[in-house]
């Protein structure tokens, strides 16, 4: 995963800085990679489609607008564009308090039912499981905001601790140590739901 975030983050470099003396087919191409996952960001967080492409295109104006702005020393171009899309979800949410609209145009992170189905390494592997899948959402959905934001990060969009850290405005060993936390928490918590509910093919088998 990492060597894959490496080769990627090289790539969009090469094509910023190519962007940035004027070739045109290098933007597209930057422009193409990173659309699709700041679109699956919003869209996860804002239920309303046309509130999600209008946000989608704001963070794409201001992406064209600091292109000049971006450092590469300070992290990768995706987590950029990522915590752009963050900054612009949570204006979101301010302007439509302010105004008034209903929360229910609003995705919390919680729902997001997936997110911790396509984890794939130690020791969260061993947990996942079709008919565990409901436990684990209902297991996210009892977590503090902050928390369902970082798995959302690190499994939802596959972002590796640094750019979720960087997203956050968190260090990284902060990060790392919530989610080592949360891990444990995890382990104790799941596993003994697991111990004490029925499973589906149990039920069906009573």
């Amino acid at each position: 995963m990492d060597l894959k975030r490496n080769i990627r983050d090289g790539r969009h470099r090469i094509w910023w800085r190519s962007a940035r003396s004027g070739n045109e087919q290098a933007f597209r191409r930057l422009y193409g990679e990173l659309y699709a996952p700041v679109a699956s960001y919003v869209s996860q967080r804002v239920r309303n489609q046309q509130d999600a492409e209008d946000i989608v295109s704001q963070i794409f104006q201001r992406f064209l607008q600091r292109f000049e702005r971006f450092d590469a020393q300070q992290g990768s171009l995706m987590t950029w564009v990522l915590a752009m899309a963050r900054n612009a979800v949570i204006d979101h949410y301010r302007q439509s308090s302010a105004y008034g609209a209903a929360r229910t145009d609003t995705v919390d992170v919680a729902e997001m039912g997936d997110v911790l189905i396509a984890v794939t390494e130690a020791p969260l592997t061993n947990l996942i499981a079709c008919e565990e899948r409901e436990q684990l959402r209902r297991w996210l959905r009892r977590q503090p905001a902050d928390l369902r934001e970082m798995f959302a990060l690190r499994y939802g969009q596959g972002l590796g601790l640094k750019e979720v850290a960087q997203v956050l405005n968190l260090s990284e060993a902060a990060v790392k140590q919530r989610f080592a936390r949360a891990t444990k928490k995890i382990r104790q918590e799941l596993l003994t739901e697991f111990e004490t509910t029925p499973t589906e093919t149990e039920v069906r088998h009573a």
